[in-house]
């Protein structure tokens, strides 16, 4: 019998993009992606663009994400998007034809939302921390050439939400017509935005915050000051909405107020200099942080042991089981997602009986057991604790710069500590995370993960709760949720815990048709939803008195598809909105 074929390029983009983002939209696409026909290339170029060009709805998933805690106390959320299946793998089809365009590639001086290009299967943008990591070393090299200056941060308010549908559409018409565009995607991407202005409604303005087109828009918008940036006095840098300017006193101050008025003109507004999203430091104390996203120097690190657990399921798929038992009785919460099925395709098996034959592809996989993954993970545990403990000793002190050097820091081994830490090590520097207003969410994840007590996870959002739904379905700890009347939030967020297949009790009984979805599979009134998204994800499913969704989650779509690590991805997913 023919081996099936591996799926597309652009559908496992697409299944890498909106894994990192949302597990609902990730859901979507791995149900549509079940007809083998719907992942060609050639599907997603032809027929999911002409899908979505003759819709007459707009399925969109709104999503109540976690953005910060105020002074207050109260939890802000962000209203994240989340398209139907069809749309994210038009998405992908149209911003990969940008991407061959040379007049889609980002300016020196910009840092965020890269397109991947060629057989790069990584995703729709080519991954953050490259654009974290290159614009940290141009601030450095721009300090460096100006030792006695100053470092100015500054963001945009509310960035996509006040973006018009107008600004968008001129910014759209005006690159593919440099671009030479055919009239396909040119009205592709017109037909998106113009979808996006009638799911946001009168609330939005434009552009919804959550689709990957909206990172190219936003690009886009800001292109003729990325252009612009060279006439400036002082060193000009952009991440997304976030503004650096590098220089002198006079020469940063000058800058800012040009780049305000263009601001202004495109009825857009920086924070106020007196903003916390506002600050300025000098080049010297900057340079003090230069080497802060610097790999680690230890032959052990979190990317050995991911990069190695990848290897050894690629290697071993009958193993995964025994991986995930024995990981399980150390204690580690790293799901162990089943490859077997995504071997088996017959191009990807080529190309390993080709790397079979290289030496080191040889040694490296030999090297690997599951001896030696355990052997990483006992170390990193006791390291990054030990790590923690040492950087939130003195942060009640810190303020300013240094405040803001080390939240990443304690951030980055939370993150990891959620998958490897003890119990009692969740609790404890859960503890000291609380008390620490800027890690409220990795605080909660990890007070919920130990305790089995979700109800404040729940008031965060979709989110936090992906983020503690995964190590917490792994480690099969009883959940518990004693919320009496569930809101919007509150109900969104424990539908993704059903989602998961981790077993919640909980006292209210809600028969809505995400609960149902989440909880009990398809029946015959979601496929006739009066919304979109729920009626398309419910057809996608099909009639079905158990949900399978949990199955999806723990096998991947395709060999190249990302581990998930919903702890880390699902904050810096919010964060980089």
């Amino acid at each position: 019998m023919k081996k099936p074929s591996r799926p597309g390029i652009l559908a496992v983009r697409a299944v890498n993009q909106y894994r990192r983002r949302e597990v609902f939209a990730y859901l979507g696409l791995r149900y549509y992606l079940e007809n083998t026909a719907a992942r060609s290339d050639i599907w997603a170029r032809q027929v999911a663009t002409d899908l979505v060009l003759t819709r007459t709805n707009t399925p969109y998933f709104q999503a109540q994400h976690f953005k910060e805690v105020t002074e207050s106390g109260d939890v802000k959320h962000r209203e994240i998007y989340l398209p139907g299946a069809n749309e994210a793998l038009a998405e992908a089809a149209l911003m990969d034809e940008c991407a061959s365009k040379p007049a889609f590639t980002n300016p020196i001086s910009v840092f965020s939302y890269q397109l991947t290009d060629g057989n790069d299967r990584s995703g729709v943008f080519k991954p953050y921390t490259n654009g974290l990591q290159g614009r940290h070393q141009a601030i450095a090299k721009a300090c460096e050439n100006c030792p006695d200056g100053v470092v100015l941060f500054t963001d945009i308010k509310r960035f996509y939400p006040t973006i018009t549908s107008e600004l968008a559409l001129a910014a759209w018409r005006k690159k593919s017509e440099q671009a030479e565009l055919s009239t396909h995607y040119r009205e592709l991407g017109e037909k998106i935005i113009y979808d996006h202005g009638l799911a946001g409604g009168t609330a939005n303005k434009g552009i919804l915050t959550g689709p990957m087109f909206s990172h190219l828009i936003g690009n886009l918008i800001m292109s003729e000051l990325d252009a612009g940036s060279t006439e400036l006095s002082a060193r000009y840098f952009r991440y997304v909405d976030d503004i650096t300017l590098v220089g002198t006193c006079a020469e940063v101050a000058q800058s800012l107020k040009m780049i305000r008025t263009k601001i202004e003109a495109m009825g857009l507004e920086l924070h106020d200099s007196n903003s916390s999203k506002c600050f300025e430091v000098s080049s010297k104390d900057w340079l003090k942080g230069r080497y802060d996203f610097q790999s680690s120097q230890n032959p052990i690190s979190w990317m050995t042991l991911i990069g190695d657990l990848k290897r050894f399921l690629l290697a071993n798929p009958d193993q995964c089981h025994a991986l995930q038992n024995t990981f399980h009785a150390e204690g580690f919460r790293i799901p162990i997602q089943d490859y077997s099925r995504a071997i088996y395709e017959s191009s990807f098996l080529e190309k390993i009986d080709v790397l079979a034959r290289k030496p080191w592809f040889k040694r490296n996989i030999a090297n690997v057991s599951i001896e030696s993954l355990i052997t990483q993970a006992r170390w990193l545990r006791k390291h990054y604790e030990d790590e923690f403990s040492e950087l939130a000793q003195d942060m009640s002190e810190l303020e300013g710069f240094e405040r803001k050097r080390h939240i990443p820091k304690l951030r980055y081994r939370l993150g990891r500590l959620i998958y490897l830490g003890t119990e009692g090590t969740l609790v404890s520097l859960g503890s000291m995370a609380k008390e620490i207003p800027e890690l409220q969410f990795h605080a909660s994840v990890m007070q919920a993960v130990a305790t089995g007590d979700i109800d404040n996870v729940l008031t965060l959002g979709t989110n936090a709760a992906q983020a503690a739904a995964q190590p917490l379905k792994v480690s099969g700890k009883a959940v518990k949720a004693s919320l009496l009347n569930l809101s919007l939030v509150t109900e969104q967020s424990l539908a993704v815990f059903l989602l998961n297949d981790v077993s919640v009790q909980y006292k209210q009984e809600n028969t809505s048709e995400l609960m149902r979805f989440a909880k009990s599979g398809v029946d015959l009134g979601m496929m006739k939803s009066s919304d979109p998204f729920v009626r398309e994800i419910a057809c996608l499913h099909g009639l079905s008195e158990i949900p399978r969704h949990s199955s999806l989650l723990e096998t991947v779509f395709d060999a190249d598809e990302d581990l998930a690590m919903d702890a880390i991805e699902q904050l810096q997913q919010s964060l980089s909105s």
